[in-house]
């Protein structure tokens, strides 16, 4: 008897069956981890975001200093200085009065006819040195030239503050993740340290082996307790500069 003929549609379709019945499923998962990376992405941003916030705030901290409040006083002296020297000319001029006495013409022993007048009656004088004209204007000039030179100077001050204060955040930002990093490994070998300690009471290890983590142990706590150190030695450089504690312009 012949065996009866298998219908070929039918897997074809149980196969459309099951992808239609899947496409709901891929719809949300596919959303979800789409949405994952827009977190990370965003949360990355927001950290960014406020990082450059501290590190502006710091600059502007910064140059409120000192340091920079120098340069602002160099530009008014530069500045008097050549106020002064436009002024200059005035200290050499010489000015001069003469008045000639006539009372003598009036008294009864002159005769009349003899009387001698002199004229003129008033006299002013002002003597300018010929050197004040050809020398103070190279005078002035140069003094125009020292206020550039003092506005520069605090042109660079302000560079220089700005790459110092940046430079010493990131060399502490970077101290903190070498002692989160450096903390993992001291509680690893803290952790080992013990366990080593009660094998070494048991007779499972020798004294040698105990020694050996122990000593690595206290290698790696020594190396944590200098990144610590360093930190915080920039940091204080760090709040030198600002004139504030750090941690009031982070949070």
């Amino acid at each position: 008897m012949p065996s009866s003929p298998k219908i070929p549609g039918i897997p074809l379709l149980a196969i459309l069956l099951l992808i239609i019945a899947a496409t709901p499923v891929l719809g949300q998962i596919l959303p979800t981890r789409g949405a994952g990376r827009d977190s990370v992405q965003s949360v990355r941003r927001s950290v960014y975001i406020s990082d450059s916030l501290v590190q502006e705030k710091l600059v502007m901290l910064a140059l409120q200093g000192p340091q920079y409040q120098i340069t602002n006083h160099q530009i008014k002296v530069s500045q008097y200085q050549l106020s002064n020297t436009k002024k200059s000319w005035l200290n050499l001029l010489s000015l001069s009065a003469n008045f000639n006495d006539q009372t003598f013409a009036k008294t009864p022993e002159v005769a009349v006819g003899n009387t001698e007048v002199v004229y003129p009656k008033y006299f002013f004088g002002v003597t300018v040195p010929l050197g004040v004209i050809f020398s103070l204007g190279g005078e002035i000039k140069g003094s125009r030239e020292n206020v550039e030179v003092a506005i520069n100077n605090q042109e660079q001050t302000a560079r220089k503050i700005r790459a110092d204060v940046l430079s010493k955040y990131k060399q502490y930002k970077n101290f903190g993740q070498l002692i989160g990093l450096q903390t993992v490994i001291v509680d690893d070998e803290q952790a080992a340290v013990a366990a080593s300690e009660k094998k070494f009471r048991d007779g499972s290890i020798s004294i040698d082996q105990y020694t050996q983590l122990s000593k690595a142990y206290n290698n790696d706590l020594a190396q944590k307790l200098n990144l610590q150190l360093s930190q915080d030695m920039v940091k204080l450089e760090i709040e030198e500069m600002i004139g504030t504690s750090l941690e009031n312009v982070i949070k």
